[in-house]
């Protein structure tokens, strides 16, 4: 476990200045009368979050409170492929009894999906049973580097979060 880090997000102010210069020189297409949702996301609601996010949306904020959780990083071995640097969210319960709970987020989606649950798994209330929490930011999405080589399936992301969780010291765990 020598090799787990904590993990602050620090986007550089460059990368967000060149999302909002895109953001500005975006191009929309034209859209199908009373379309709705049956092509995709309707124009005026792709629109007003384009607008959103290049006046109003505040990244520093978001990333001040990302950067209150329990992040690390760490390096993780998968049959056939290179090492690969894996984000994780790791809140350990302060309960001894606790199970070690295995959180995959969906896609779209991020390991964010569950700190609103944080508090009630690993700190519920007396009686009902507590989690010590990993969600990992998955291959290629989030803070987890990204595969450089074809054929990295389901297997292979089952493989990452197992590894991990052994890693982790866990070797029975709920998912």
């Amino acid at each position: 476990m020598e090799d787990i880090k904590p993990y602050q997000v620090s986007v550089p102010e460059e990368a967000l200045k060149k999302l909002k210069a895109k953001l500005a020189l975006t191009s929309f297409p034209d859209e199908l009368d009373d379309a709705e949702w049956a092509y995709g996301a309707p124009l005026a609601d792709v629109q007003r979050l384009v607008k959103y996010w290049q006046e109003k949306y505040d990244w520093r904020h978001h990333e001040a409170e990302m950067n209150k959780l329990p992040q690390y990083i760490t390096s993780i071995s998968v049959k056939g492929f290179d090492d690969l640097d894996i984000h994780f969210l790791h809140q350990p319960s302060p309960k001894k009894t606790a199970i070690p709970l295995l959180f995959v987020h969906g896609w779209p989606g991020s390991f964010l999906e569950v700190t609103k649950i944080l508090p009630l798994l690993a700190n519920p209330k007396d009686g009902e049973p507590a989690f010590h929490i990993v969600a990992p930011s998955i291959p290629n999405f989030g803070f987890s580097q990204g595969v450089k080589k074809k054929g990295f399936g389901i297997a292979q992301y089952a493989e990452t979060c197992h590894n991990l969780m052994q890693k982790l010291g866990y070797t029975q765990y709920g998912e």
